[in-house]
């Protein structure tokens, strides 16, 4: 029998199977077997201490995001509160004017919907609605930006178109350089009637004879610098306005269709006999029931004249 046909064998050979040579070779390749096997402890036992410095530089790179983590959230939240106290509340002639029902919803902790209140140079009081490009932290600081832009501005001018433009002229070289644009819904309102700039904005207001949908023929702010058309409406006791951004009329169901403009308009047209917080509800609760998630950065006023 050869070496090879003994080492090939499942059963040991007998002593007088084996010449000195199968001996000598047979302890060769013993000796062999064992430094391989000291070559193999010696190699996983590194690869182990390597592995365990790995994890622990991974349980250190955890605390340290765990770390990071809690700090970001700690901003947000606190972003969160300045974003909302930054919102406006509903004071003075406004207040005694007009009967005002708000929802707003950030997509994240912070966002760019914004909505707020304003008074004229001539005391008129206004109203604005702004969708700023993007979501998060950016959108956000935009949001900032604008609204210290129309704060600046409002007391020196009477016109929407004027203020608009302003606004877009003094904010376009660093919306530009940011890479971040605004919609625009601007009202200003008097006696029995109202003016507005819309860019891009959304608007209904609904007459005692007709139904009015807002001229959109105007560019974002921050996307050209160009001059922005002002139009006028009527606007008598009981009439309704619906100001709004694109966040609930382009969310989507499980079929992939649209909430659109147009449900939302119905709902309102069909429920124009109730107080705005109801008509409110019942537009949320409709677009609720028909999106599969919230997909935007979500604003919707309901306003009504009262005198």
């Amino acid at each position: 029998m050869s070496f090879e046909d003994i080492l090939k064998s499942n059963t040991p050979p007998q002593k007088d199977d084996l010449t000195d040579e199968d001996l000598r070779r047979l302890f060769m390749k013993y000796k062999g077997l064992l430094k391989d096997q000291e070559r193999d402890k010696s190699f996983w036992a590194a690869t182990n201490e390597n592995l365990k410095i790995a994890y622990e530089k991974l349980d250190e790179k955890d605390r340290e995001l765990e770390k990071a983590y809690s700090i970001i959230h700690e901003d947000l939240s606190i972003a969160e509160k300045i974003q909302r106290g930054l919102l406006p509340s509903l004071s003075g002639q406004m207040k005694s004017d007009l009967d005002i029902a708000v929802y707003h919803k950030q997509l994240f902790e912070v966002g760019g919907d914004y909505y707020d209140f304003f008074k004229t140079k001539n005391e008129k009081y206004a109203i604005g609605v702004f969708d700023i490009s993007g979501h998060g932290v950016s959108a956000a600081l935009v949001m900032v930006y604008l609204k210290a832009q129309f704060m600046q501005i409002m007391e020196r001018l009477e016109s929407p178109k004027k203020i608009v433009e302003w606004v877009n002229s003094t904010s376009f070289n660093f919306l530009k350089s940011v890479k971040r644009y605004a919609t625009v819904n601007f009202v200003v309102f008097h006696q029995d009637k109202l003016r507005y700039v819309c860019g891009g904005g959304f608007g209904l207001l609904i007459g005692h004879d007709k139904i009015s949908t807002f001229e959109k023929r105007d560019h974002f702010v921050g996307l050209r610098d160009k001059p922005f058309h002002e139009y006028e409406l009527p606007f008598s006791k009981d009439d309704i306005l619906v100001l709004y951004t694109d966040g609930m009329i382009e969310a989507q169901n499980d079929r992939n269709e649209d909430y659109t403009i147009a449900r939302l308009k119905q709902m309102v047209i069909n429920n124009t006999d109730k107080h705005v917080d109801d008509i409110l509800k019942l537009c949320l609760n409709d677009y609720q029931n028909f999106r599969s998630k919230d997909s935007d950065d979500i604003t919707l006023l309901i306003l009504r004249k009262r005198v």
